[in-house]
């Protein structure tokens, strides 16, 4: 047999081997509790993707081997977020006909303190950095320089980060932490919800779609990154409100201590080469407030999710 053959089918053989040992994997993972939760979403939810224009939504039928990713994802939550959810959360739904970069919805049931989440179904089978770099790009404009972005992340799919990211936000309106001015995850970096304090303000790293801004020449993405390296927060996503602020915070610290997480965002020049590249975990004040969270997570936020 040619060697080149030989080759091919060895490649082919190992990639069999590696998705079936992933299969198994996440198929030997224990029912978790919250998949009783995995359900059609209500008319109410339906409606608000009709209304912003999504008219060909539809309720997404999960496989066999989708179950099984999903039951991981949800079995690999922190105990916090379990607890939370296991009280909270009414329905788990996937839907088809979301666009590509748009991730769901979070939602609180009406007169209740329950809440939905609805999730664009194709996540379940996204690498975390094409949805990253989806994300991230929507930001830019191309422009003469012809520069390109990209995000590379390990450690976790797009189901996994969004399912925390998601949940974090319904720990967050539960216990009511980024609604207390005083809580030190909150205090000096977020005047209100929505307002920034001083001196992130004024800070380049502000003044994206995130904050309701505009396009931004592609050249300027360095300088944007190089802006976002001086501030308290881990994504240029965080800047968007003190809730989706908390919930990065969170989302990106278990992943980084329970997975060894990376991310990092890679500036390319016009010939392909790269040009610079940006580790948010290593930024210093995000690295102080990682500290902050661990001690949160240590004394305060069990006993808040305790009083519920």
């Amino acid at each position: 047999m040619p060697a080149r053959m030989l080759l091919l089918l060895l490649s082919w053989w190992m990639a069999l081997a590696s998705a079936t040992a992933a299969e198994t994997s996440q198929s030997a993972v224990a029912p978790s509790p919250l998949m009783t939760r995995i359900a059609p979403p209500s008319k109410s939810v339906i409606d608000v993707f009709i209304e912003s224009g999504m008219r060909e939504v539809s309720t997404h039928a999960l496989t066999e081997s989708e179950r099984a990713k999903v039951n991981a994802a949800l079995a690999a939550l922190p105990d916090l977020h379990r607890r939370v959810l296991v009280k909270r959360l009414r329905y788990l739904s996937f839907l088809d006909g979301i666009p590509g970069d748009g991730t769901g919805l979070t939602s609180k049931v009406e007169n209740t303190d329950s809440f939905d989440m609805t999730l664009r179904a194709s996540i379940i089978d996204e690498p975390l950095s094409h949805f990253l770099t989806t994300k991230e790009r929507r930001l830019f404009q191309l422009d003469g320089a012809s520069q390109s972005l990209r995000v590379e992340a390990t450690g976790a799919d797009a189901l996994t980060y969004v399912l925390l990211h998601e949940a974090t936000h319904i720990v967050d309106i539960s216990t009511g932490v980024t609604a207390d001015a005083g809580n030190r995850l909150v205090r000096g970096i977020w005047a209100s919800r929505r307002d920034l304090a001083q001196p992130w303000t004024a800070s380049l790293a502000a003044t994206t779609k995130f904050r309701g801004g505009g396009p931004i020449r592609m050249r300027m993405a360095d300088a944007i990154y190089a802006a976002l390296a001086d501030t308290p927060f881990v994504s240029l996503y965080s800047t968007a409100a003190a809730p989706e602020d908390f919930a990065e915070l969170v989302t990106w610290h278990e992943l980084l201590r329970r997975r060894q997480a990376t991310l990092t965002i890679e500036i390319y020049s016009a010939d392909g080469q790269l040009a610079k590249q940006y580790q948010p975990f290593t930024f210093p004040r995000v690295t102080e407030r990682f500290a902050q969270l661990d001690e949160f997570l240590a004394k305060d936020a069990a006993k808040l999710v305790d009083a519920l």
